[in-house]
């Protein structure tokens, strides 16, 4: 047994545990006992807190509060290393009443863990006015209501290789929503003048397209204001200005150019052969779907009756679009100069014996109040030479009439001139007149 001992004191290998023991035993007394303290420069990621409390003077942290800040810190070395672990300083600002700068202490997040005595000073000066507070801004909060308009948008037109055109028609952008409400700095909002959305659409345009669009504010005299002076400007969801779209929808048309077709209904002696024409414009410019516009080929203009029309005359028609569609400028009309040749005209006085009556409700009598009518008679000049009042009737229809006495104008009614066909000799309407016509009870 002495000999095991003694043979265990001799060994190299005691001394090194020995040795071990007493290094670890040493550094835990230097650590735990000594601590010595070091200084070092940290940098601290900045929490406010006690905002809420601004809001009730109508405050808010301006956006360019620092959000990092550097520290030399005056600490053990057990503090230096739990700093490092949790690099937070907290900043009460609910003290903080009115707008400007203030002067503000700060605590350490992780204060309640340390174990010595810790002192802290700012590094950068212009982040401090003392050594343990850092520079605060607060800014007078203020609204505003304000309309949105439109703009700069881009975009490019779809190719096509038909005649349809696609476009939009810059006032009938669509922007959702129409106004927005703004909170920011008084002084800033009261630079703001107008605000416009810009648009970028980056597809062709051919069918209504909705894209996000950005804000851009201007002041009175038409300058933009820059992006970093509305930093602290925020619409009300707390979106920054910067930051916040809204909707712009396009509203894509197609445009397509389709000739006018003149319709006529011949009589009084006007036919295919003998009528020419001449349109103030030949075609016109249609708006709507393209779908739509697929399927018109050319746009009919209202009947024009060529039995009231003079031998030389001018008519002006009212240019009415497809449904769906719609005409592209201001001009809804179309001029149309009508000359109808080889014809001649010829006034005739018609006795009221020859006026005629149909449509009578029975029990009725009707009879003109008039004893000549005067008609205009259009045809060949070699026809009209053989025509006389006895060769002509007029009938009126009193269908329209029932039940109705007493003296009426009747303007409508149908003349009757021999065996002619109306194509080749007829009676040309006189605008405005008509027949008086008596109508009263049978006795």
């Amino acid at each position: 047994m002495r000999k095991r001992i003694t043979k265990l004191l001799d060994s190299k290998l005691l001394y090194i545990l020995v040795s071990l023991v007493a290094s670890f035993a040493l550094w835990l007394f230097v650590v735990n006992s000594v601590n010595p303290s070091q200084v070092q420069t940290l940098t601290f990621d900045v929490i406010y807190e006690g905002d809420s409390v601004m809001e009730a003077y109508n405050l808010r942290l301006a956006s360019d509060n620092p959000d990092r800040v550097r520290l030399r810190v005056d600490a053990s070395v057990t503090d230096i290393n739990r700093l490092q672990q949790y690099p937070y300083i907290i900043v009460d600002v609910s003290g903080i009443h009115e707008a400007g700068t203030h002067d503000v202490g700060f605590r350490f997040a992780t204060w309640s863990t340390l174990t010595g005595t810790v002192t802290a000073s700012t590094i950068d000066t212009h982040l401090s006015n003392t050594d343990d507070t850092i520079i605060v801004r607060a800014t007078r909060v203020a609204g505003r209501t304000i309309d949105l308009s439109v703009g700069r948008v881009l975009y490019d037109i779809a190719e096509t290789e038909d005649e349809t055109v696609y476009f939009f028609i810059r006032h009938n952008l669509i922007i959702e929503p129409e106004n927005i409400h703004i909170d920011g700095p008084e002084e800033v909002l009261d630079r703001i003048a107008r605000i416009e959305v810009n648009a970028n659409f980056t597809e062709s345009l051919r069918e209504t397209t909705t894209q996000e669009g950005t804000l851009h504010a201007y002041d009175e005299y038409g300058e933009e204001i820059p992006l970093h002076d509305l930093q602290d400007v925020t619409l009300a969801s707390d979106t920054p200005f910067a930051e916040a779209t809204v909707s712009v929808t396009v509203v894509v048309r197609t445009v397509k150019n389709v000739p006018l077709r003149v319709q006529f209904e011949y009589g009084a002696g006007a036919n295919e052969d003998n009528v020419r024409y001449h349109l103030s414009q030949d075609s016109v410019w249609l708006i709507g779907d393209g779908d739509v516009l697929q399927e018109v080929h050319d746009l009919p203009l209202s009947r024009i009756y060529l039995a009231r029309v003079g031998m030389d005359e001018e008519v002006r028609l009212q240019i009415s679009p497809p449904p769906l569609t719609a005409l592209q400028g201001d001009a809804g009309f179309v001029v149309i100069e009508i000359e109808i040749s080889g014809l001649e005209e010829r006034s005739i006085t018609i006795p009221s014996t020859q006026i005629h009556f149909t449509g009578r409700t029975e029990g009725m009598v009707a009879e003109a109040v008039i004893d000549t009518l005067n008609i205009i008679v259009r045809g060949p000049a070699d026809l009209l030479e053989e025509l006389d009042e006895s060769n002509i009737s007029i009938l009126v229809d009193l269908s329209d009439y029932a039940g109705r006495t007493g003296n009426l104008l009747v303007e409508t009614f149908t003349v009757h001139i021999g065996a002619w066909e109306p194509e080749i000799i007829g009676a040309r309407d006189l605008l405005g007149e008509g027949i008086i016509v008596n109508i009263r009870e049978e006795t």
